[in-house]
């Protein structure tokens, strides 16, 4: 079982949005698991997910409890709240702690064929993406990339 999470730096927080418009607030870095936050349908607060991420390791399900509540109070800290009141935050304001540019001085990975059209993009939380920004550039600039 991997040890609780005490030390870790300042959560990351950044804002994206898919191709329909949906956003989501992405909570943490990148590891074997991703957690993330979605507005309710109904815009009465949010929920909170937490899944394997794509390449990520496996692991146990209390190890996944664990970083999920350590995910939750770092949020609660971030936000100055209580974490038996985090639930009452609402979505705009953990928007507000979107950080400018987490990949500065990161890898990123390059872009792959098709990718954008089902995922979620990074985006300032008072932008909106069009459609066309998760649209790939054809065969040719699929070629490109490769």
């Amino acid at each position: 079982m991997l040890p609780a999470p005490v030390t870790l730096a300042l959560i990351i927080v950044t804002v994206n949005q898919n191709q329909a418009g949906q956003q989501r607030i992405y909570l943490g870095g990148k590891s074997s698991l991703e957690a993330w936050i979605e507005p309710k349908a109904d815009k009465t607060g949010w929920t909170f997910h937490l899944d394997e991420a794509v390449t990520g390791n496996r692991i146990s399900d209390d190890d996944r409890r664990i970083w999920a509540v350590h995910i939750l109070l770092e949020l609660a800290r971030a936000l100055d709240v209580s974490p038996n009141n985090l639930a009452a935050v609402p979505y705009e304001a953990i928007t507000a702690l979107h950080a400018a540019d987490p990949f500065e001085g990161r890898r990123i990975a390059g872009p792959k064929r098709r990718v954008n059209e089902h995922g979620f993009m990074s985006t300032r939380p008072d932008i909106r993406r069009p459609a066309s920004d998760f649209k790939s550039g054809g065969p040719a600039a699929q070629a490109r990339s490769r």
